[in-house]
Formats: structure tokens, sequence, C-alpha cells
């Protein structure tokens, strides 16, 4: 495992092998906030409950097609389990078990992939260490 104690987002297909984006020589994404739930339940005491497992999102305005090519590797198909560190709704580094849905994307223009997203949900938080 690369040292993963930088300020750095980090994925891998088990915790043992994962690495930082940087070390995989993938910029940095812009994370979609942190949602510690699916559904928003109004209760009858006028409270609003969260309930369902955590989601969040990657976007890069463009990645090379190698950059998408190697984080393909992570999600052979529509959708794969990995591990990830991100940001969670507290601004702190944590890693997660998450499942990783692929999303369509567009053909290459001049070798670079636009609007690039891949989406996170069904998040298991296990904080700032390790499982």
């Amino acid at each position: 495992m690369s040292d993963l104690n930088s300020l750095y987002y980090a994925i891998g297909t088990t915790v043992a092998n994962m690495q930082t984006l940087d070390i995989l020589g993938i910029v940095s994404p812009f994370q979609d906030a942190y949602v510690p739930y699916t559904v928003e339940v109004p209760a009858a005491d006028m409270l609003t409950y969260g309930h369902g497992f955590a989601q969040t999102a990657f976007h890069w305005g463009f990645i090379t097609q190698a950059q998408r090519d190697t984080l393909k590797t992570f999600c052979s198909g529509k959708s794969a389990t990995v591990f990830i560190r991100i940001l969670d709704d507290s601004w702190s580094w944590v890693y997660c078990k998450a499942s990783m849905i692929w999303q369509p994307e567009t053909p290459p223009s001049n070798g670079l992939i636009l609007d690039f997203s891949i989406n996170f949900l069904i998040i298991e938080n296990y904080g700032t260490s390790p499982p």
C-alpha cells in the first residue's frame, strides 16, 4: 500500500493494494458532497431522518484515455466493489468500501475524455484508519 498518510484520494480492489490516484497518474477528481444516507424521511415529530447507505461521486472535466483505462482496471464491468479513500461530510479523509458504478462516457476527443464521472454507492465508512 502506498503512503496513504498524505492527503490524497486512493482506490484499490483490497485495502492492502490501495494506491493514491496521484501514484496511479490520475489527477485528483472533484468529489461530490459525501451524503451519509440515501433517503430523507420526514417524521411525525417534524424532524427529518436519513436512511440507507452513503454515496458520492468523482468528476473530472477531462481525463486522458490512459487515465480512463487505469480507472477501468478497478471496474471491469458496469460495477465492482472497491476500497476508496475519500473526504466525508466532516471533511475528514476516510477509508471506505463502496460499489463503484461505471458511467456512460463520451468517445475521446483529441485523446481526452470530457466530463468523466464515477459514482460510488453503498459506501461503508470505516473512518480514518483502514479496516
